[in-house]
Protein backbone atom coordinates (compact mmCIF):
# COMPACT_ATOMS: atom_id res chain seq x y z
CA UNK A 1 0.00 0.00 0.00
CA UNK A 2 1.40 3.55 -1.08
CA UNK A 3 1.94 6.21 1.65
CA UNK A 4 2.46 9.31 1.13
CA UNK A 5 6.28 9.66 2.29
CA UNK A 6 6.53 7.41 -0.94
CA UNK A 7 4.83 9.83 -3.17
CA UNK A 8 7.03 12.61 -5.07
CA UNK A 9 5.72 15.39 -5.41
CA UNK A 10 8.29 17.38 -7.55
CA UNK A 11 8.51 17.66 -11.21
CA UNK A 12 10.50 14.72 -12.54
CA UNK A 13 13.81 16.78 -14.69
CA UNK A 14 12.57 14.12 -17.81
CA UNK A 15 9.23 15.21 -18.67
CA UNK A 16 8.94 11.41 -20.50
CA UNK A 17 9.60 9.41 -17.99
CA UNK A 18 6.89 6.20 -17.92
CA UNK A 19 4.74 6.40 -14.86
CA UNK A 20 5.53 2.82 -14.45
CA UNK A 21 9.61 3.78 -13.72
CA UNK A 22 8.15 6.38 -11.36
CA UNK A 23 6.31 3.89 -9.47
CA UNK A 24 9.68 1.54 -9.02
CA UNK A 25 11.52 4.27 -8.00
CA UNK A 26 9.35 5.29 -5.01
CA UNK A 27 8.67 1.52 -3.77
CA UNK A 28 10.56 0.82 -0.96
CA UNK A 29 13.98 -1.15 -1.32
CA UNK A 30 12.41 -3.97 0.72
CA UNK A 31 10.05 -4.55 -2.24
CA UNK A 32 11.34 -7.09 -4.83
CA UNK A 33 10.30 -6.40 -8.44
CA UNK A 34 11.54 -8.07 -11.37
CA UNK A 35 13.89 -5.15 -12.00
CA UNK A 36 15.47 -5.59 -8.71
CA UNK A 37 16.10 -9.02 -8.58
CA UNK A 38 18.27 -7.73 -12.15
CA UNK A 39 20.17 -5.51 -10.68
CA UNK A 40 20.74 -7.51 -7.57
CA UNK A 41 20.84 -11.40 -8.35
CA UNK A 42 24.32 -13.08 -9.05
CA UNK A 43 26.68 -15.51 -8.62
CA UNK A 44 27.96 -13.77 -5.43
CA UNK A 45 23.13 -14.34 -4.16
CA UNK A 46 23.18 -16.59 -1.60
CA UNK A 47 20.24 -16.76 -0.20
CA UNK A 48 16.08 -15.27 -1.79
CA UNK A 49 13.19 -15.09 -0.31
CA UNK A 50 10.28 -15.17 -3.23
CA UNK A 51 7.95 -15.97 -0.82
CA UNK A 52 4.51 -15.32 -2.24
CA UNK A 53 5.45 -12.90 -4.66
CA UNK A 54 2.83 -13.47 -7.04
CA UNK A 55 3.73 -10.24 -9.10
CA UNK A 56 6.94 -11.55 -10.34
CA UNK A 57 6.01 -13.63 -13.77
CA UNK A 58 7.23 -16.96 -14.49
CA UNK A 59 8.92 -16.30 -17.46
CA UNK A 60 11.10 -14.27 -15.24
CA UNK A 61 11.30 -16.69 -12.06
CA UNK A 62 11.97 -19.78 -14.16
CA UNK A 63 15.66 -17.97 -14.58
CA UNK A 64 16.66 -17.35 -11.23
CA UNK A 65 19.23 -20.70 -11.29
CA UNK A 66 20.98 -19.01 -14.33
CA UNK A 67 21.51 -15.86 -12.82
CA UNK A 68 22.33 -16.85 -8.92
CA UNK A 69 23.89 -20.47 -9.67
CA UNK A 70 25.29 -20.02 -5.78
CA UNK A 71 22.31 -20.04 -4.11
CA UNK A 72 21.95 -21.90 -0.33
CA UNK A 73 18.93 -20.87 0.35
CA UNK A 74 16.06 -20.27 -1.32
CA UNK A 75 12.16 -19.80 -0.67
CA UNK A 76 9.67 -20.06 -3.41
CA UNK A 77 6.93 -20.63 -0.62
CA UNK A 78 3.22 -20.16 -1.88
CA UNK A 79 3.94 -19.38 -5.52
CA UNK A 80 1.87 -20.55 -8.27
CA UNK A 81 4.83 -21.89 -10.32
CA UNK A 82 4.56 -24.42 -12.84
CA UNK A 83 6.72 -28.03 -12.73
CA UNK A 84 8.96 -26.31 -15.82
CA UNK A 85 9.71 -23.30 -13.94
CA UNK A 86 10.93 -25.29 -10.93
CA UNK A 87 12.56 -27.38 -12.57
CA UNK A 88 14.52 -24.52 -15.02
CA UNK A 89 15.30 -22.87 -11.89
CA UNK A 90 16.76 -25.86 -10.06
CA UNK A 91 18.34 -27.46 -13.52
CA UNK A 92 21.02 -24.73 -12.71
CA UNK A 93 21.56 -25.02 -9.09
CA UNK A 94 24.16 -27.09 -7.07
CA UNK A 95 25.11 -25.53 -4.41
CA UNK A 96 21.15 -25.49 -2.18
CA UNK A 97 21.22 -26.87 1.60
CA UNK A 98 17.38 -25.00 2.38
CA UNK A 99 14.41 -24.74 -0.30
CA UNK A 100 11.07 -23.53 1.13
CA UNK A 101 8.81 -24.80 -1.47
CA UNK A 102 5.40 -24.88 0.57
CA UNK A 103 1.53 -24.57 -0.67
CA UNK A 104 3.60 -24.80 -4.31
CA UNK A 105 0.70 -27.20 -5.63
CA UNK A 106 2.31 -27.31 -9.25
CA UNK A 107 5.56 -29.00 -8.84
CA UNK A 108 5.50 -32.63 -9.05
CA UNK A 109 7.80 -35.63 -8.77
CA UNK A 110 9.44 -34.62 -12.19
CA UNK A 111 11.15 -31.75 -10.71
CA UNK A 112 11.99 -32.84 -7.40
CA UNK A 113 13.92 -35.53 -9.22
CA UNK A 114 15.78 -32.49 -11.01
CA UNK A 115 16.38 -30.68 -7.22
CA UNK A 116 17.77 -33.82 -5.81
CA UNK A 117 19.97 -35.14 -8.39
CA UNK A 118 21.65 -31.47 -8.78
CA UNK A 119 21.74 -30.56 -5.15
CA UNK A 120 23.01 -33.32 -2.86
CA UNK A 121 23.85 -30.62 0.15
CA UNK A 122 20.06 -30.82 0.77
CA UNK A 123 19.61 -30.69 4.44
Amino acid sequence: MKQLNDISFEESEDEEEFEETKNLRRLPRTVITEETLKEYLGPETEKLNLEHHYWIKENFIDKIGRMATNLVELSLRRLKISNRAFSDIVLHLRKLERIDISDCPNIHSTGMKILLDNNKGLK
